[in-house]
């Protein structure tokens, strides 16, 4: 599942793999993503996952980082 965030991430970002593999797991996404990029990965989390993202899930503990993401769509995904 992080291939699959950072597979999306890296087509969204301005140095693309590189930049994406640069980000450690644990590194704050918001830091180096924009928010639209961001707001896109929700939406391809929810379709590629089948999975509902409410607005109040697009918080920081779930979406901060990519560890975070792989967390909260393990769960929602169970």
């Amino acid at each position: 599942m992080e291939e699959t965030v950072r597979a999306f991430l890296a087509g969204h970002h301005p140095r693309g793999r590189r930049g994406i593999d640069a980000i450690a797991p644990t590194d704050n996404l918001w830091r180096a993503v924009d928010s639209l990029n961001l707001l896109l990965l929700v939406e391809y989390i929810e379709e590629k996952f089948a999975i509902r993202v409410a607005p109040i899930d697009f918080a920081p503990q779930n979406f901060s980082t990519i560890a975070s993401i792989v967390t909260f769509v393990t769960a929602r995904a169970s």
